[in-house]
């Protein structure tokens, strides 16, 4: 199923990127250190800042608003306390939405009480003995936030206290980033494929470019290694845009990774085409996709709710042209507007800490102008196969279905490799439970984050094969270096399909084993599985996970929730004697490192396939 040519064609395009932008790099940096433009310059300058103050439309004074309300709620706000020793990272990240939204809001309002408690969490910042490189995400968060203040808060800072920054942002974030070591592995956040790479090089671009007229060779250094090993995680992108690690870390890792591209343009004119990484670009509609029809995404792998706004949609929106692009973040402002108008004072209204940067991309002029029709039927091949299917886009009672492929043997990789969830009339009946709490894991004394076959991570319900909608086979895991292919079938009109190839994933319990599932023209959907066993016996069990009441039927099962209900017909095999169906309570945490799911129970279709021999399981959905 997976086309080799192809990918061979696209790391071909990732080395042919590198080179090309390595031998740009050099020669533009030279240029632009002879004629940096002034403070501030990173993001938007004076005269971004003066047209956004002429934006008049609706989103733009919605946006103003609810900076203006993030801002003065950092006014009353008590002092951020680091910890003496180690772990900062929750500390920067609070830091960093304070310093954004204090001076952008002092920039476009020009009211000094932002400016003043700008600078006073700035300056705390200069005065710890360290950022945390021991964790270097700490330091790529703190080096964001360090390098914006300066650049925007620059002709309101004294000389003193430019100098005080600029130091600071020298000892604890580029040299110490210069002693973290290329590794051949991928296992350092230099050269790595996960979410670390952007967001620890993307917050050293920001803070080396804010500094490159006081310290010009050591930002040159940093701008040179940034522009080499960012694109190891851009690759990973290819050739969809799906994200392997999940749509919570796709946010984190993208956003920082745009945020890099923003600010080598704004400061040297040139993104090194960065963007044009095979697969990146789609990526916005990646994350448009696996939003289903009410509001929740396939929360596959470490998957944390966090219900925020996503800025960067604002950026792919006016990269792309596309307002098809704006159309949910549009909407998720003015949400997060009446949400606080309807609330008392005391209450929060949460943003994503980039949110000020959103106003930045906002482009008034292309709201509603894009003839981009989005697809009801979404494939994506590539690191993370994923197919995704909707009878609509409008009706929030519509039928929806994601399924994904790729391997657990990823970060933050979950073993549900052929797994699902499905909504039907506005309830979502198949479910992922998304990521344990780390600290839980973490207290069990569990591997956390060693993804081999027989890591004590697995054991974790929520993480592990138990608490997945997939096939089983004689109750073991999945098989850690295998990789599930994705294939889009030819169907009627207004039936869609995909194939996912799993045999990799059970290879020494089956020669072939393939999950194909449809919506079809009537919204109901269809799940085919089919294998060919080894020279033993399998017992093969197959799982659905769903909070709803269920109940046994003569064919099947019925779902019943928020008054509801949903049939599971079994149509093969055809005599339901061949089969077995357990109702499993898994609501109570199972071990120390589980938490508890209330209301969760296990559907298990279990049935015994004879030595080389084949199985199937055919079962059919519906509303009823």
């Amino acid at each position: 199923m997976t086309n080799k040519p192809t990918f061979f064609l696209i790391f071909l395009s990732i080395l042919f990127c590198f080179s090309k932008a390595l031998a740009q790099v050099e020669k533009q940096t030279e240029i632009t250190w002879q004629k940096l433009s002034a403070h501030p310059r990173l993001f938007a300058n004076n005269d971004k800042i003066a047209s956004l103050k002429s934006q008049s439309d609706t989103v733009s004074k919605q946006l103003f608003a609810l900076l203006k309300i993030e801002a003065d709620k950092y006014l009353s706000a008590e002092k951020i306390v680091y910890q003496t020793k180690g772990f900062k990272l929750e500390a920067m990240r609070e830091l960093q939405g304070r310093i954004l939204a204090l001076a952008l809001a002092y920039r476009l309002f020009g009211e000094k009480k932002y400016l003043e408690k700008a600078k006073s969490e700035l300056l705390q910042l200069t005065e710890l003995p360290d950022w945390n490189p021991s964790h270097f995400l700490d330091v790529g968060e703190g080096a964001l936030a360090a390098g914006i203040g300066l650049d925007w808060l620059y002709n309101e800072l004294s000389p003193e206290e430019r100098q005080k920054i600029t130091q600071a942002i020298v000892k604890n974030a580029l040299l110490p980033s210069l002693e973290v070591q290329e590794s051949q592995t991928n296992s350092s956040w230099v050269n790595g494929t996960f979410n670390w790479n952007p967001v620890c090089h993307g917050g050293l671009t920001v803070a080396a470019l804010a500094i490159a007229e006081t310290e010009p060779d050591l930002s040159k250094q940093i701008i040179k290694r940034v522009v080499k090993y960012i694109p190891f995680a851009g690759a990973d992108y290819a050739p969809d845009g799906s994200y392997l690690e999940g749509p919570s870390y796709w946010s984190y890792g993208t956003s920082f990774y745009v945020i890099a591209i923003e600010a080598l343009r704004s400061v040297i004119g040139n993104s090194f085409e960065l963007e044009k990484m095979p697969g990146f670009l789609k990526t916005a509609d990646y994350k448009n996709q696996v939003l289903g029809t009410f509001g929740q995404e396939f929360n596959y792998s470490d998957y944390h709710i966090e219900n925020l706004n996503e800025p960067i949609m604002f950026w792919f929106g006016r990269e792309l042209k596309r307002s098809d692009l704006l159309k949910s973040e549009v909407l998720k402002t003015r949400q997060l507007l009446q949400q606080n108008n309807a609330e008392s004072s005391a209450k929060k209204v949460f943003l994503n800490r980039h949110f000020p940067l959103e106003i930045i991309w906002w482009t008034p002029s292309l709201f509603n102008q894009s003839k981009t029709e989005t697809p009801r039927h979404y494939t994506a091949q590539g690191g993370l196969a994923l197919g995704v299917m909707r009878s609509s886009w409008e009706d929030p009672n519509a039928s929806f279905i994601a399924i994904k492929g790729g391997t657990p043997n990823y970060s933050h990789g979950h073993m549900d490799v052929g797994s699902f969830v499905l909504e039907a009339q506005g309830v979502r009946w198949a479910l992922d439970l998304g990521t344990e709490s780390y600290d839980k894991m973490r207290a069990a004394k569990l591997d956390l984050w060693n993804y081999s076959q027989n890591s004590s991570r697995w054991t974790t319900f929520r993480v592990g094969a138990e608490g997945h909608n997939i096939l089983r086979f004689d109750g073991e895991r999945l098989q850690i270096e295998g990789k599930a292919t994705i294939m889009e079938l030819k169907t009627k009109k207004n039936t869609f399909g995909n194939a996912l190839d799993l045999t990799s994933m059970y290879s020494k319990k089956a020669k072939k084993v393939e999950r194909r599932i449809f919506l079809n023209a009537d919204k109901s959907f269809s799940i085919q599985d089919e294998w060919i066993t080894n020279e033993n016996e399998v017992a093969v069990s197959w799982q659905w996970l769903t909070k709803a009441k269920v109940s046994k039927t003569g064919s099947g099962l019925v779902l019943e929730q928020d008054g509801k209900r949903l049939e599971l017909a079994i149509e093969q095999p055809i005599l339901m004697k061949d089969i077995s169906i357990d109702i499993e309570d898994v609501s109570e945490a199972k071990n120390v490192q589980d938490s508890p799911n209330p209301n969760l129970k296990r559907i298990v279709i279990k049935q015994k396939t004879g030595a080389n021999s084949n199985g199937k399981l055919f079962v059919h959905i519906k509303s009823i």
